[in-house]
């Protein structure tokens, strides 16, 4: 599906509103669905103001207080989610994000694909939910935030889905791309400063003015995107050493009586001991000869 970007000037403080429409189609029934995803939306950091229809709203983060951060998730964030019913077991899932208090008018396509993949989380955790309702042991159904069966005490699948580790390589590698991107172009801006002095007055007083002029602007620009180029390095560096986050599962309690751990009941028992029948029958002439004595 298509998405758009539109960007609103704010009330006069220099911020803009960006607002974001993603339209995807879930193999659920909409009642169904709709509470999964509040669910999830609670998961990923918003909080749920109304359930039907869905409005969330998440504050923000980090740099994104004062518009300049270079993550679009860290922004103010209203979303609200519709749902309709296109057929049996089908349904229409639409996002409408409205994002608040960015300094720049821009966004990259780096922030539409982050923005893309933030709804495909939600929907993937909204349908894990939707799949851990019921027992792959006993088929018993479940709620949708126990870890482990009431009935059998098996363990539910928790782990969580793909889209979040895509969601985080995204969003991680569009921001740290900003900010090379960004500290190359204070450091191209600041050259170009100096290239000036060639150009410069004649007069010995006035030139001496304007290199002090450019050598004090061109220092802090290049300051700037050289701490820019460091950080932005150091986070990209930092997002491909993070190890894949995996949730792990406790033993179960059906496992535990009264703080004693029992050896687990799927366990075979341990194997006879078998012995060889020339010494099984040496022994047993051996209590022969005892008795016979």
């Amino acid at each position: 599906m298509s998405a758009e970007f539109m960007a609103t000037m704010g009330d006069g403080s220099g911020y803009y509103t960006f607002e974001h429409d993603l339209i995807r189609q879930v193999a659920c029934e909409a009642d169904h669905i709709r509470l999964r995803l509040a669910d999830a939306l609670e998961q990923m950091g918003y909080r749920v103001l109304n359930d039907n229809p869905i409005q969330a709203k998440r504050s923000a983060k980090n740099g994104a207080a004062s518009g300049c951060s270079s993550n679009i998730l860290d922004y103010q964030t209203t979303l609200n989610v519709g749902i309709k019913s296109v057929g049996p077991s089908l349904s229409r899932v639409t996002f409408a994000y409205e994002i608040k208090g960015v300094y720049s008018g821009y966004m990259s396509k780096g922030d539409h694909n982050t923005l893309t993949r933030e709804a495909e989380a939600i929907i993937a955790i909204a349908m894990a939910k939707t799949t851990a309702a019921h027992c792959s042991t006993c088929g018993a159904e479940t709620a949708g935030s126990t870890r482990f069966c009431r009935k059998c005490g098996a363990p539910l699948n928790v782990t969580a889905p793909a889209e979040t580790e895509v969601l985080r390589l995204i969003s991680g590698a569009n921001s740290s791309q900003q900010n090379l991107g960004t500290g190359l172009f204070f450091l191209l801006i600041a050259g170009a400063l100096l290239l000036i002095l060639p150009f410069g007055s004649a007069d010995p007083i006035k030139f001496a003015k304007l290199v002090r002029i450019l050598g004090t602007v061109s220092s802090l620009l290049g300051g700037t995107g050289l701490l820019m180029l460091l950080y932005g390095w150091y986070k990209l560096r930092q997002l491909v050493n993070q190890p894949i986050e995996q949730d792990s599962l406790p033993t179960p309690r059906r496992n535990f009586v009264e703080g004693v751990q029992v050896s687990n009941t799927n366990e075979l028992p341990p194997a006879s001991i078998q012995y060889p029948v020339t010494e099984a029958t040496t022994d047993l002439l051996h209590h022969e000869i005892k008795r016979a004595g």
